[in-house]
């Protein structure tokens, strides 16, 4: 007997299942055909407003702890390099594991997280709006300002909505 696997029966059953997440690393079979690496896949706009939210968030955070780059990645046991893609590449799609030792860092919901970084498939207008507001007050400077801070705390909130 052979099990014919292929891209049409995987979207079928993708379809099929829509309340369960998707995810393995990347975010779908085209993006892994587009490029070689997974993290330098090209995405629709959504996709990038959701990993912009994603790093913007995890730097914010980052910031407002008064932590170093170099800080973080060993409090997280995630690489300096991939965080420092992750708060200044929004096209990258961070690993799931940096994903899953963020969440763990930082106290957020690992699944609205893996949603946010674009490690999974599954999409909701509510995360993306969310996330275009937060990725709207997001800004450069080395200090939180009140307007930031108030951003970030109704997106972790909204994160932890997500996560039942």
């Amino acid at each position: 007997m052979t099990l014919e696997l292929n891209k049409e029966w995987f979207d079928k059953r993708i379809h099929q299942d829509e309340e369960y997440e998707v995810g393995a690393g990347c975010p779908g079979l085209e993006a892994i055909q587009q490029t070689s690496e997974c993290g330098q896949a090209e995405r629709e706009d959504e996709e990038f407003a959701e990993t912009f939210a994603f790093g913007t968030l995890i730097r914010f955070l980052r910031r407002d702890r008064r932590l170093k780059i170099e800080q973080l990645a060993a409090n997280a046991r995630v690489e300096v390099a991939e965080l420092v893609k992750i708060e200044l590449d929004p096209n990258y799609v961070p690993q799931p594991r940096s994903v899953h030792q963020l969440a763990a860092y930082f106290d957020l919901p690992q699944r609205a997280l893996l949603k946010l970084s674009n490690v999974t498939m599954v999409h909701s207008t509510q995360l993306r709006d969310a996330a275009y507001r937060f990725a709207a007050n997001a800004s450069q400077i080395s200090e939180l300002s009140r307007e930031e801070r108030a951003a970030m705390t109704e997106f972790v909130e909204f994160l932890g909505s997500q996560d039942s």
